[in-house]
């Protein structure tokens, strides 16, 4: 990854926190004051669109506008902007390398300024990846089932063993990882809904309490679960 030349910015109507929701996808779009700097490993590829550093293989990275970070690469962001926007891609759906191309495409995203659907449908239009399919089966055992990661494996009739072995190579990261970003984007849809609080979307999406849930969250994604609760959401089919 190389630094790319910055361009123009201007805040605008649009800087408020707002969330776009589909199946294999996530774009979230804040203010960026009190996350300033945080470390995350989450399990899907992501882009960040913002000027911003990244130390990530022992390495500093500085982005001008978009910046494309593979699945499962822990590392920590400064976010020099007041506004930025990330886009979490699934990479059960998406290539990294697919992923690049998105990030090189949006380069003239101005967060703050411009609308975060339109990323969704670039993303909409990349290749779509193939994937065992025994793989993709127990994921969604673990995703629209609440399966344990042993209830998931007797599905496709795998063991534990090859059925971590496959999601690692395949994907980045093994079957709990994916367990557990799953019950997050749950506990923050159940919560987005109005309905629930964050501890009652917390319980209901299977997590100890919101102690439990915070950590996660944290650890995936870097902030709490309060900021990743936007003013605006888009869900898309």
């Amino acid at each position: 990854m190389v630094p790319v030349r910055p361009t123009a910015r201007s805040a605008g109507p649009k800087a408020e926190p707002v969330l776009v929701l589909s199946p294999h996808a996530a774009l979230t779009g804040a203010p960026t004051a009190g996350v300033r700097i945080f470390d995350r490993c989450p399990p899907v590829h992501t882009v960040l669109l913002g000027r911003c550093q990244i130390r990530m293989h022992g390495r500093d990275v500085t982005s001008f506008d978009a910046i494309a970070i593979p699945a499962s690469v822990r590392h920590r962001v400064k976010l020099e902007d007041a506004y930025a926007c990330v886009a979490y891609l699934d990479p059960r759906r998406h290539r990294f390398e697919d992923v690049e191309r998105l990030a090189d495409r949006w380069r003239r995203f101005v967060p703050s300024r411009d609308d975060l659907r339109t990323l969704l449908d670039d993303a909409r239009a990349s290749p779509e990846r193939q994937v065992d399919p025994r793989l993709l089966r127990a994921l969604d055992a673990l995703e629209l089932e609440g399966a344990t990661v042993a209830e998931a494996a007797s599905k496709v009739e795998l063991s534990v063993s090859r059925l971590t072995h496959l999601s690692t190579a395949t994907l980045g990261a093994p079957p709990r990882t994916w367990r557990a970003w799953f019950k997050l984007r749950r506990a923050i849809s159940e919560a987005l809904s109005g309905s629930l609080t964050l501890t009652q979307a917390a319980h209901r999406a299977g997590f100890a309490d919101s102690a439990h849930l915070t950590r996660t969250c944290k650890q995936l994604t870097g902030v709490r679960p309060a900021q990743m609760m936007p003013r605006t959401v888009h869900v898309e089919p």
